[in-house]
């Protein structure tokens, strides 16, 4: 019998409510992802750059509901979250006493692109954090 490779693991899709309370185990999901697709060392990266894109959809969008979609590229992950406000994003010049405001820099810091993608109905916000090598082949 041959011997066949199994398919690379499909994308990961959730929709869900972005509140505090499910922002841990999204983390933990998101990480995980990372891991089996062979990118440890970008856990961190997505990980900090999939709670700042669900943070902001709670604080600043007017509904929590939302789908996080993690793609997996050869030399790195997506994340892409999609919310239903179609406002553009605004980064602010939080200073130092401010207890909120420096997510997109964040992301800015960690990403290799990041950007905005403005529908009729709704807004995808993404970032793709990458890494040096590909993917290992299995």
């Amino acid at each position: 019998m041959p011997v066949t490779a199994e398919p690379d693991p499909p994308d990961y899709r959730q929709d869900l409510v972005a509140h505090p309370e499910s922002l841990a185990i999204m983390r933990r999901i998101v990480s995980a992802h990372v891991d089996l697709w062979g990118f440890r060392e970008l856990a961190d990266s997505v990980t900090l750059c999939a709670h700042e894109l669900l943070t902001n959809v709670d604080r600043h969008t007017g509904s929590p509901h939302c789908t996080i979609t993690l793609r997996r590229r050869p030399n790195g992950v997506r994340v892409t979250v999609t919310d239903t406000n179609t406002d553009p994003l605004e980064p602010s010049d939080a200073d130092w006493t401010a207890e909120s405001g420096r997510g997109l820099a964040l992301i800015n810091g960690v990403a290799e692109h990041f950007g905005t993608v403005i529908r009729q109905d709704s807004k995808d916000v993404w970032a793709e954090i990458l890494t040096s090598r590909p993917a290992a082949l299995a």
